[in-house]
């Protein structure tokens, strides 16, 4: 008796036979990525264009090695992984759990943000300048002084001028009234005519006007207060006691500064 031939075994052998071997993935080198559909980062074109820069940042990108583009990518990509492993200014519960970990991982950000300036300088002295000194279109358009140079003294503002004391002034006018009325009296002494007369009484109005502005004016200074006082001093100049009045609150107003 002749053996019987599984067919569903034999159709599994022979499927299993022909078909495509299968590759496994490897999970180090093909990942999850989000692809070129997310924003760009801005190039800020408008700020370079400011400067006459032998090369824009992208064509310095160009100028590197391919060696040294993934030098620098990887250290980028390092420094932000790390920063974010840090997790400066995430809640509590938001954060990695071993602080050690955290810990590390903030140093290596700080070392590769610290260590990317030299080594940039380096790589491209011409649009960073050469060790110790500005790079040259930066010194050759007068945006800079060579690193170490001796500036320009900066020029020196001139003094202030104090304002002068308002009663020094105030006295200035009522010393001329007084001074022009007194002559006016010399010159018209017994002469009756009218003309005199009117001379006189706009000099007195003027006198007047001269002894209201110096009533209403406080001194600013010590010089001014020490001018007012001894002007005051004399009763003639002060008949009604007004100015004495303004001299006393005056006082008061400086005691109480």
């Amino acid at each position: 008796m002749s053996a019987r031939i599984n067919r569903r075994a034999l159709a599994a052998g022979i499927l299993a036979a022909t078909a495509v071997p299968a590759i496994a993935k490897d999970t180090r080198t093909v990942g999850t990525l989000r692809g070129d559909g997310t924003a760009r980062l801005p190039d800020h074109a408008a700020l370079w264009a400011r400067m006459p820069l032998p090369f824009t940042p992208a064509e310095a990108w160009h100028l590197l090695s391919p060696e040294t583009q993934a030098e620098i990518g990887t250290a980028v990509i390092g420094m932000e992984l790390a920063q974010y492993v840090y997790g400066d200014g995430r809640a509590d519960a938001d954060q990695f759990k071993d602080d050690a970990l955290r810990s590390a991982a903030s140093d290596v950000a700080h070392d590769l943000l610290n260590r990317i300036d030299d080594r940039l300088w380096a790589l491209l002295p011409d649009l960073y300048g050469p060790d110790g000194d500005h790079p040259a279109w930066a010194l050759a358009a007068g945006m800079v002084h060579p690193l170490g140079a001796a500036l320009p003294e900066a020029p020196t503002a001139p003094a202030s001028v104090a304002e002068p004391d308002p009663t020094l002034a105030a006295l200035a006018v009522r010393e001329a009234a007084s001074r022009d009325l007194a002559q006016i009296g010399n010159d018209t002494a017994g002469d009756e005519s009218a003309e005199p007369t009117a001379r006189w009484w706009a000099g007195d109005r003027r006198l007047d006007a001269a002894d209201s502005v110096l009533r209403t004016t406080a001194p600013t200074t010590l010089a001014g207060l020490s001018a007012l006082a001894q002007h005051y001093a004399s009763t003639s100049c002060d008949p009604d006691g007004e100015g004495l009045t303004h001299l006393v609150e005056i006082l008061a107003d400086f005691a109480d500064a």
